[in-house]
């Protein structure tokens, strides 16, 4: 696909392709049901990624009102990588965002059997800590099966059964304002299969078919301890 088709397909990502041409060969991998939303509290002010505290898990919702996302600021920059999945396919991971360059986001949604946070418990969580299961910190843990990711490297799957990476959410930092935009999903999203494998839930938790209906605007970003009743660590 040329870059001309790629901007009429997915013209969220178009700051990234100008800014690493590397990304033109992942074109495959981009949603394009996505939307340029702003990342906002629960009182509609914008956050501020220098705000953003180190070690916390922070959880918004996009592209879907159902489909969560972690947001995370890293103890320290990440830079763009390689991300290669089973097919043999590669995509150019963009690195972190704000400031320091330390800002990432992935839908948190487990590749192997779709754990997600819900209201009332998540298995699947950023450890700023140590996890038992890892052996190591600054890791996304799923504690349903041990899957383990690198949110400094793209989501990589580090230990355990997960298939691939986790979805990433492309982010844009306005420097101006220190605010942040989430504009696309790269990677592997499993939306379809999300929504199909939890439709009762999603229809109790965000109203019958609420959950299907794309974000526009902008997202409310929380803690994750605020968000659901129980976590589950390690």
């Amino acid at each position: 696909m040329d870059r001309r088709k790629f901007v009429k397909l997915c013209t969220a990502t178009a700051a990234l392709v100008a800014a690493n041409p590397r990304l033109l060969a992942q074109t495959q991998t981009a949603s394009t049901n996505t939307a340029r939303v702003k990342l906002v509290d629960s009182s509609g002010q914008p956050i501020r990624a220098s705000g953003l505290k180190q070690g916390e898990t922070y959880l918004f919702h996009y592209p879907f009102a159902g489909t969560p996302c972690f947001l995370v600021r890293l103890p320290k920059p990440a830079g763009d990588t390689t991300v290669t999945y089973p097919d043999g396919r590669e995509i150019i991971w963009p690195g972190g965002v704000g400031p320091d360059a330390s800002v990432v986001a992935f839908v948190a949604i487990c590749p192997h059997q779709l754990s997600y946070p819900s209201k009332s418990k998540s298995f699947i969580n950023y450890r700023a800590d140590t996890s038992e299961v890892a052996a190591r910190s600054n890791v996304i843990v799923c504690c349903a099966h041990h899957s383990v990711f690198d949110p400094t490297a793209g989501g990589k799957v580090v230990a355990g059964p997960a298939p691939h990476a986790l979805a990433t959410i492309l982010l844009q930092h306005d420097p101006s304002g220190d605010e942040l935009h989430a504009t696309g999903v790269m990677g592997i999203e499993l939306f379809g299969d999300f929504f199909k494998a939890y439709r009762k839930e999603l229809n109790e938790e965000f109203g019958r078919g609420q959950y299907k209906q794309e974000v526009t605007d902008s997202a409310v970003v929380r803690t994750l301890a605020e968000y659901t009743s129980e976590k589950f660590n390690c």
